[in-house]
């Protein structure tokens, strides 16, 4: 048995290896346009510090990445976020607000008003959602938490989690789980006592590895468990009697697994499907700039701080990344990384380094409340196309999309376009996936 598993980011990887280990004597080849896997997850060291290009890590509560990672038997690479780093801030009116992590701080926080923290009181009281109808991420948090839940925490976390836009992006497909616990429980406040009385599984700590995230791609790429092709980039697919066939000669595979982005698979010719091209190509892929700083040991405190939209930022936000992570800064200096772009941002695609550095340096000193100079620039990571953005009616691109691969037996589909963004979200749709490849392939010899 062959199979093609186009893409080698996350996903791709992921599925793959899981077919390795899963799938006894298949011949499996992936094949990635770039030089080097990983799409935007890489890790790089410079004099002592060690930064990342994309995600900086995944939560432990969901078990499909630590699942690969005891398969790879590299369960001593894990690195769990540091516990003293947990305070996270937004900025509020120009100055960094510290999020309460409790009830009591909650209510005795600057984060909202008296009138605001009594909005979300009531949420207990708010009607469920009736309809089917797809809502906004903002719509929902209006409708069961009030305007100033909105502005001040929704807003930043979708910008720190999406890079979107809160009045654009759809509840049901960016936070499924808290669009079903409405559904279920009629209320986040009740869903989340009843949940907790159940001693339901926690979302887990913040984690990566002793090498960055990058650690994880090249662990796979060196498993063993398929053949990567680097810097071989597939535009055409075809189904003859024997299997697929790609453009490059390969000879003839049982089945294809397509895990690349959704503006790539619209370019692509693929059987069956020519008709949703157009849906493919709508999926909105804001740009991202990642700008890491030196600065000296003293400054900065906690996890880092996200800037909601309303205060009219040139950067999304920071992370105090060695703090997060002890390894990632150097006995003298922390590791702060600046983000700028997303969806509200597209002008970042067209600023050139010197642009984003003083943009994100100024930010920053501003907000820390030192002098520019302080700031020493050690890096910049640049996604003219990084995050997908699920706007509302998402799901029906989603259902037109596996429709058309249906169609074809043997062809899938997987990737952060469709299934989730997060590490662990790609990670779940690997397995999925390899499990239908299995069944497939399984049918098929019978």
């Amino acid at each position: 048995m062959r199979i093609a598993v186009i893409g080698g980011g996350i996903s791709g990887l992921g599925t793959a290896f899981v077919m390795g280990r899963r799938i006894p004597g298949a011949e499996i080849d992936v094949f990635e346009k770039n030089r080097t896997p990983g799409g935007t997850i890489a890790s790089y060291r410079n004099d002592g510090f060690l930064m990342e290009t994309g995600p900086n890590g995944f939560l432990s509560g969901k078990p499909t990445t630590l699942k690969i990672v005891d398969m790879l038997e590299q369960q001593e690479t894990l690195l769990p976020a540091n516990a003293k780093a947990e305070k996270r801030m937004i900025v509020k009116r120009g100055h960094l607000v510290t999020l309460p992590d409790t009830p009591l701080k909650f209510f005795t926080s600057s984060i909202l008003s008296f009138g605001g923290k009594l909005r979300i009181m009531k949420e207990p009281f708010v009607h469920k959602k009736v309809g089917s109808e797809d809502e906004t991420i903002a719509d929902f948090g209006q409708r069961r938490l009030g305007e100033q839940a909105v502005t001040w925490m929704l807003d930043p976390m979708v910008s720190g989690v999406f890079a979107g836009n809160v009045d654009k992006l759809s509840l049901a497909s960016c936070f499924p789980r808290i669009h079903e616990l409405e559904m279920q429980y009629g209320s986040l406040i009740m869903a989340m006592l009843k949940l907790r009385s159940k001693k339901a599984s926690p979302s887990g700590r913040l984690t990566s590895f002793e090498n960055g995230m990058g650690q994880l791609i090249e662990m796979l790429a060196l498993s063993g468990a398929f053949h990567l092709h680097a810097g071989s980039e597939v535009l055409e697919i075809r189904k003859e009697a024997d299997g697929f066939h790609l453009d490059h000669g390969c000879g003839a595979y049982d089945a294809v697994v397509l895990a690349v982005p959704a503006y790539s698979l619209a370019e692509m010719t693929v059987p069956g499907l020519k008709d949703v091209r157009e849906d493919l190509a709508s999926v909105p892929y804001p740009p991202m700039a990642i700008v890491p700083f030196a600065v000296k040991k003293g400054v900065v405190d906690g996890f880092g701080f996200l800037i909601p939209s309303v205060e009219k930022s040139g950067i999304l936000g920071a992370l105090y990344s060695s703090g997060i992570f002890p390894n990632r800064g150097t006995d003298k200096y922390d590791l702060v990384t600046v983000m700028l772009g997303g969806d509200r941002h597209y002008e970042v695609r067209d600023m050139d380094q010197a642009m984003l550095v003083n943009a994100a340096s100024e930010e920053l000193a501003g907000f820390l409340k030192v002098e520019r100079r302080e700031l020493e620039n050690i890096g910049l990571f640049k996604w003219r196309r990084a995050i997908p953005q699920y706007y509302t009616g998402h799901y029906r691109i989603v259902e037109r999309m596996e429709a058309a691969a249906a169609s074809v037996p043997g062809l899938f589909v997987t990737g952060n376009a469709f299934y989730g963004i997060g590490i662990n979200d790609c990670t779940l749709a690997a397995f999925n996936t390899a499990e239908r490849v299995q069944e497939f392939l399984t049918k098929e010899k019978e």
